[in-house]
């Protein structure tokens, strides 16, 4: 049995894992929009690994936090597969480096329009907020930080988030430790945009 994997929070980021949650195959595009190529880039690996989509043992998939349009596509995507009684789990990105272990840290993110999106976590809780960018250069310090990948940077942000960890490295590098916890838990996250549809899209007047 075979589970498909999607990310199209940011980039495109599409694998097929196997029963034992590794990796058979795991692609990554930078720079394309998940639109144009999400479709192919499925049917390829199905074609490749000769896989029926109907006999696949979920797909799992990545719901934020992000921007609207991406998120959007690969649930939408995600929900196609429930017509064939295929079902589909999610889970946010800052989650994963508490399940690879990691007890105190800080997810980091560039949102919209000069903001940016912090979670921490620690032995006592977990909170997330936004900040402005005035508002980034008396952030308090963390010892460890970790983003979704490269693009979650800007110039600015990139001087005040020292030597972050890439969560699609720890995807990559263990995917046990991360997919066993969204089957076991059977997670199904609700969509996590930076900000809701209603403030993003207000018709100015």
């Amino acid at each position: 049995m075979s589970f498909l994997f999607i990310d199209s929070t940011y980039d495109v980021t599409l694998g097929i894992l196997d029963e034992e949650m590794d990796w058979v195959d795991l692609r990554r595009h930078k720079g394309l929009k998940a639109s144009t190529i999400i479709q192919a880039e499925v049917f390829d690996l199905f074609r490749k690994h000769s896989i029926d989509p109907r006999g696949l043992g979920a797909v799992i998939f990545v719901n934020g936090p992000g921007f609207y349009t991406g998120l959007r596509l690969s649930e939408g995507f995600s929900d196609v597969f429930e017509f064939f009684g295929v079902p589909h789990y999610s889970f946010y990105s800052y989650e994963v480096p508490r399940w690879c272990g990691v007890e105190k840290g800080r997810w980091f993110t560039k949102a919209y329009r000069g903001e940016y999106f912090l979670h921490d976590w620690d032995g006592e809780g977990q909170r997330s907020r936004l900040l402005s960018s005035t508002e980034l250069p008396t952030m308090e310090p963390c010892e460890r930080y970790f983003i979704h990948s490269e693009t979650s940077l800007d110039e600015l942000s990139s001087k005040f988030v020292p030597d972050p960890v890439q969560t699609v490295d720890l995807l990559r590098e263990q995917p046990k430790a991360i997919f066993q916890q969204v089957l076991g838990q059977g997670l199904r996250r609700e969509v996590f945009y930076f900000r809701a549809p209603e403030d993003e899209f207000k018709v100015s007047t």
